[in-house]
């Protein structure tokens, strides 16, 4: 019988190589769609980022602005050299924590004054005051916002001035007409109630005459028909020079001791925006926000740019998008508040280079620029 034998013929090494080539196009094709779909991945995610902070930080930024003035006047005479005052009255600066007031550009901001006197206003803008983070756009700005804090009802509290650097508020068992508290709220908070209470380093407003910052508080003992009693003090020494019992214009001093039916208080915020340098690396600019004594807040790291301007109204004549106030006129005129720029860029330089938002908006000094359009009990104010 005769055996058939089969010859199993394999791959040439021309085939191997022309299977391997192809092998190694498509493994680099898909290596390419899988690092685009985790660029892309990466891009959305970061792009988010962006905008989610940028959001929050334009919301905050613009909210603040828009209060600007509300509860009390566009301005405040404070304590310091000023024409016929003592050489040893100090000119007050901002913006201030308990300890220092060297946040911006690493030194303190003076209050702008009229004819040497240092005023307060609910706005108050900052050109050119803020860091260099690119030299091509040049400094940035810092803009500062004061309006009177709604939540601690100061205004239900008789207020008795003990010294130029002691006044004491005892809550009345039957509060007066001029209590007014936030909606839902029924009874006005105690003044050393944790988070709603006065803290050191709060700005308060006496009569819309005289202003300080309170350095301690302590509780009291209520006489007859008070049911609370706090000692506040404004010794002299704050960082920002607003305490100076001595000087009798803007200070504590020109308020009539004792107890005042018609005196009267209330907390400002002081808020001021500005940028820095993260001390973490010392190369991330951010946004950041200080509020009347407290320690400053970061609100929004890698904003880049921060730059205003102010539309100013002179007895009628609106004079736009200025970045310094126009002769005779002062902070106090402004009516509206140009953000022209507000930028903001991811945390990682991506293959082509930072993505990046710009805010360009305008916000009304609504409390600065209306008067009340209805009739309250009659007025017709």
């Amino acid at each position: 019988m005769k055996r058939m034998h089969r010859t199993t013929r394999g791959f040439t090494l021309l085939e191997l190589m022309i299977s391997m080539s192809l092998g190694l196009v498509l493994l680099g094709a898909a290596l390419t769609m899988f690092r685009q779909s985790v660029n892309a991945t990466w891009t959305t995610s970061q792009k988010s980022e962006m905008q989610q902070d940028f959001r929050a930080a334009s919301n905050l930024l613009q909210r603040d602005i828009s209060m600007a003035g509300a509860g009390a006047l566009g301005q405040q005479g404070l304590a310091g050299n000023s024409v016929g005052l003592p050489v040893s009255a100090t000119l007050p600066v901002y913006p201030c924590s308990a300890s220092t007031c060297n946040y911006v550009n690493g030194a303190p901001v003076a209050y702008p004054t009229v004819t040497g006197a240092p005023y307060l206003y609910s706005i108050i803008p900052g050109y050119n005051l803020g860091i260099t983070v690119n030299a091509a756009e040049g400094a940035t700005d810092i803009i500062s916002i004061s309006y009177a804090d709604a939540n601690l009802a100061l205004n239900c509290y008789n207020v008795t001035v003990v010294s130029a650097t002691q006044v004491t508020f005892q809550l009345p068992t039957t509060l007066p007409s001029t209590c007014v508290m936030p909606p839902g709220v029924t009874t006005p908070p105690l003044l050393n109630a944790a988070g709603v209470g006065l803290q050191a380093g709060d700005y308060i407003l006496f009569n819309t005459t005289a202003a300080g910052v309170v350095t301690n508080i302590t509780v009291g003992t209520p006489t007859a028909g008070n049911t609370a009693a706090f000692n506040v003090f404004f010794a002299s020494g704050d960082p920002g020079h607003i305490n100076q019992p001595t000087v009798t214009t803007g200070s504590l001093k020109q308020l009539p001791l004792g107890l005042s039916a018609t005196l009267s208080a209330v907390r400002l915020m002081l808020i001021t925006y500005y940028l820095d340098i993260s001390p973490i690396d010392g190369v991330t600019p951010r946004l950041m926000r200080i509020q009347s004594g407290r320690n400053p807040s970061p609100v929004a790291e890698n904003v880049t740019h921060l730059k205003f301007s102010y539309d100013v109204d002179n007895n009628g004549v609106v004079t736009a998008n200025q970045t310094s106030m126009p002769a005779g006129t002062y902070p106090n005129n402004i009516n509206k508040v140009n953000i022209l720029h507000m930028t903001i860029r991811n945390q990682m330089k991506g293959t082509t280079g930072y993505q990046g938002l710009d805010l360009q908006t305008s916000v009304s000094a609504r409390n600065l620029s209306m008067g009340q359009e209805y009739p309250i009990s009659g007025s017709s104010y």
